[in-house]
């Protein structure tokens, strides 16, 4: 968007600004009256007035270039620039020639598409020496449009060349030039160059604005890049217990308050423009300050090779979990997923995934019917949406899982409906929403209760973080679970709060 708006404003600048009216001694002649009225509604910017008496001045004279000129440009002063596109041609075409309608036609020819026009109206206007500067300007922008970034600086760099006052608009231009050639150290020497030549001008806050892109891009881009943090959390039902009191007699204690460690460790390698590697290593340890049978620590491992289309990414995903809970090995998570994102305009992206995983839990289960062991398959679709320059988003996603589960009790088929939501309330300080429904039905009737389990599982998670120092950010997150199950003993409700440090360097 800035870019564009930029454009505009630069254009602006040289063709009402700086571009003087070409009106050649030929026309100096007595006026008729339609015209020299369909004029002065012109000059004095009453353009829906004006348009119908320059019409009808070029039905009472069509071979009138004079006419042709100003119902061109009152086209283009209404941002109708196919309709101004033939009458400013008459402009430059017929007897005797307006030169600078020239210009005015290249403009417009460049705002509708027509670039391979434009650029052979540049060469006419290059050949008669008119107005090098702006037409050296001009072409820069068609041939950037055109992706022929190198091209592009060069007619840049002659324009400021050729007019110093020209400089702060050719050297923004110059800096998208090179963010398209992917040469960002050059670009950021271009938008250094604007700020300090105009430094409280509105292209200059553009140039700020690509400025941040791009230190954020560099930050994104780093090969290496490590987390560490520690979190002190308060939560009421470790163990899952029940709502209803009667069922939950044997359990006397549930609640109790832990610290959380949590530590990554992540490589990228980007093999050429299309392929990336990603690699990342995930510590959790959880220690309970009164149950102490719960303490839990995770390892995870992340092999993901991508494959970067010009507006989607194609993404493999490999993920290996081993969990300890009381020091005891519980859990082994070997999955395998393929995610498609692809964006939608600018502001819009959408997802679509595939996953498999197998889950072996280590301890003996307590009879067969209870045993959790099994594969999983699952699929579904997201969409985003970014606003805020990108910093806030919109995430809906939609899964669909099957739990092959060894077990009885276990086996079922899930359906997940999720929402993120990500509110940049200030640069430092971020709110963040996720809130799901899970509904599992499991497939076979229970081996204890004699029916089929349904289960809705409700998740709600607030999440406010704050940079108080550069990579330092303070957390504060609040959740709640509700499991509402058509057997008691899995409905359960569960508060978990939670404050702590995050560092990443």
């Amino acid at each position: 968007m800035a870019f564009k708006t930029a454009i505009r404003l630069s254009i602006t600048v040289f063709l009402f600004i700086l571009l003087p009216t070409f009106i050649s001694r030929a026309q100096e002649t007595k006026l008729s009256e339609t015209l020299e009225k369909g004029i002065g509604q012109f000059k004095h910017e009453n353009y829906d007035e004006a348009l119908p008496t320059l019409k009808q001045t070029r039905q009472e004279d069509p071979s009138s270039t004079l006419a042709a000129y100003y119902l061109g440009l009152n086209y283009k002063q209404l941002q109708d620039y196919k309709s101004a596109i033939p009458h400013l041609t008459d402009a430059v075409t017929h007897t005797p020639k307006i030169v600078g309608a020239l210009i005015e036609l290249i403009d417009c020819l460049y705002q509708v598409g027509e670039y391979k026009e434009a650029l052979k109206w540049v060469a006419e206007a290059e050949r008669e020496g008119l107005r090098p500067a702006q037409v050296a300007f001009l072409k820069g922008l068609i041939l950037l449009r055109q992706n022929k970034s190198e091209e592009a600086i060069a007619a840049f760099t002659q324009a400021k060349q050729l007019d110093i006052s020209l400089a702060s608009q050719c050297d923004y231009q110059i800096g998208i030039a090179y963010l398209k050639a992917k040469e960002f150290n050059y670009a950021q020497e271009a938008f250094n160059q604007v700020i300090s030549q105009e430094p409280l001008s509105t292209i200059a806050r553009y140039a700020n604005e690509y400025l941040d892109a791009i230190a954020k891009r560099g930050e994104a881009m780093r090969p290496w890049k490590f987390s560490a943090g520690m979190a002190w959390q308060y939560d009421d039902n470790v163990v899952l217990a029940p709502n209803d009191s009667s069922l939950a007699a044997n359990i006397s204690d549930n609640e109790d308050s832990r610290l959380v460690y949590n530590a990554s460790a992540e490589y990228n390698h980007r093999f050429s423009e299309r392929f990336s590697l990603r690699n990342q290593y995930l510590f959790y340890y959880a220690k309970q300050n009164d149950l102490g049978f719960y303490d839990t620590m995770s390892n995870s491992l992340l092999v993901q090779p991508n494959i970067n289309f010009e507006r989607s990414l194609l993404s493999f995903p490999v993920t290996y979990t081993h969990t300890l809970v009381d020091e005891r090995s519980y859990l082994s998570t070997p999955a395998a997923n393929c995610i498609y994102n692809f964006m939608i305009g600018d502001a819009q992206m959408s997802q679509f995934f595939l996953k498999y995983g197998y889950r072996d839990f280590l301890w003996t289960p307590t009879t067969a019917d209870e045993n959790r062991d099994g594969n999983n398959l699952g699929g579904g679709l997201g969409w985003y949406l970014f606003f805020a320059r990108r910093n806030g988003s919109v995430n809906l996603r939609y899964e669909f899982n099957k739990d092959w589960a060894k077990g009885n009790n276990w086996e079922y088929t899930g359906n997940r409906i999720s929402s993120t939501v990500l509110l940049p309330l200030t640069d430092k300080l971020k709110f963040i929403f996720l809130g799901n429904v899970f509904f599992q039905d499991f497939t076979n009737t229970h081996s204890v209760f004699n029916v089929k389990r349904e289960d809705t599982v409700y998740t709600a998670s607030g999440l406010i973080t704050y940079e108080f120092h550069k990579n330092w950010e303070i957390q504060a997150q609040y959740t709640y679970i509700k499991d509402d199950s058509n057997i008691g003993v899995y409905s359960y409700n569960r508060n978990i709060s939670s404050i702590g440090l995050q560092f990443n360097f």
